[in-house]
């Protein structure tokens, strides 16, 4: 208990951040009325959250390590909660890029810090399990954070959508304050030798690069996904939200569960990943193409089973790659720089799509990124988890 507890509220600020992602969709519309916006303008202003992670997450491991993890989640909660409160306040478009490019600051501390942090606070069973439940972070994230977003800009506006999704942060770092910050053993390491030891390894490349266009990927079909649930089905915001909502949290803890129980019976996570990105492939080509209600409802549950297997795998197969040779939070960063690059170019991208070639230019799009997501990690990866 005494370790749950410090996970959870890690697996919080986790939260908390990656609602940063979902609480734009809803308020696309409302964003792009106050602020003529294009829909590529929109992509980036969706894509800004990983902005700093895109520049400078490797060697930020290495830095958040030798500030001590506790105090780099601190600073990424107040960043993050700073940042919204600049784009909540906004009345031209470039305090809207500066409220996320601060806010994509706060994001990367936590997204390097917390889960090096929960390392720290158990035997290899409780480990195991936390970095389970961090490998859902994003999805459950953004799902919650479409959903509050949706009902907060709906009863009181776009922008207490974005202050009502960063300032529970601050709650969760209430409790971790008075938690003993983790022992620094092991952070000592220079930039240039914690960052050579991830860039030299296959495994952490090919996971990093997998979980990369993965992560961006789905970035993108979330950020568009209210709009085109709205424009194509003739749903409201609320009830798109809602079915966003629901189908992820319900669909990625399922399929969370059932990597973990698959990983532990020695299952590759190879194999698991050659499993669920095509199946996100297929069903999001189908979700964005299908006429009918009920129809992206089904598929939607099953393109969030996949999701949660993926996003489990990738990060169930940190540790055992760390090892005692390489360095967490320079491993960590190195995933998150990656995806985060990804996640600054392909909404801006789909966007420009959909520019273009509308809702089934997307489809194919967002189907072709993940079957080449599923290709490097076919060809790449080849650690068992």
């Amino acid at each position: 208990m005494r370790a749950f507890l410090p996970i959870v509220f890690l697996y919080g600020t986790g939260l908390c951040a990656s609602m940063q992602v979902g609480l734009v969709g809803p308020i696309a519309n409302m964003l792009r009325g106050q602020f003529d916006l294009s829909q590529a303008e929109f992509g980036l202003v969706a894509s800004l959250i990983t902005a700093a992670g895109a520049l400078c997450a490797l060697p930020s491991g290495i830095w958040a390590a030798r500030l001590g993890l506790k105090k780099a989640v601190m600073a990424g909660v107040i960043t993050m909660a700073l940042g919204a409160l600049v784009f909540s306040q906004a009345d031209h478009i470039a305090f809207l890029y500066l409220g996320r490019f601060l806010t994509s600051i706060g994001y990367l501390l936590i997204v390097v810090a917390a889960p090096s942090w929960m390392t720290h606070l158990g035997n290899r069973r409780v480990v195991a399990l936390a970095m389970g439940l961090w490998g859902t972070f994003v999805p459950v994230g953004i799902a919650l954070g479409t959903w509050i977003s949706a009902g907060l800009s709906a009863w009181l506006g776009w922008r207490a959508a974005v202050l009502g999704c960063a300032l529970p942060g601050l709650v969760f770092i209430l409790p971790l304050m008075l938690r003993t910050a983790p022992a620094r053993e092991g952070f000592g390491r220079s930039l240039t030798s914690g960052i050579a030891g991830v860039l030299r390894n296959k495994n952490a490349l090919a996971v990093s690069l997998t979980f990369a266009i993965f992560g961006g990927t789905t970035s993108a079909t979330v950020a568009f996904m209210p709009a085109m649930l709205m424009d194509r089905l003739g749903i409201g915001l609320t009830m798109a939200a809602t079915i966003i909502g629901v189908t992820t949290i319900i669909g990625n803890i399922g399929g969370s569960l059932l990597g973990g129980i698959l990983l532990g019976r020695n299952v590759q996570g190879r194999v698991l990943l050659l499993f669920g990105l095509p199946l996100m492939a297929i069903s999001i080509a189908i979700i964005y193409s299908a006429p009918g209600l009920i129809t992206v409802v089904a598929v939607l549950c099953a393109f969030n089973i996949g999701q949660g297997i993926v996003a489990g795998t990738c990060f169930a197969l940190l540790p055992r790659i760390a090892g005692k040779t390489l360095s967490m939070p320079a491993l960590q960063g190195m995933l998150a720089q990656f995806a985060e690059i990804f996640v600054v170019i392909i909404p801006p991208v789909s966007g420009l799509i959909i520019d273009d070639f509308a809702w089934h230019g997307a489809a194919m799009a967002f189907a072709l990124f993940y079957l080449l997501a599923m290709t490097i990690a076919g060809k790449r990866i080849r650690i068992v988890a």
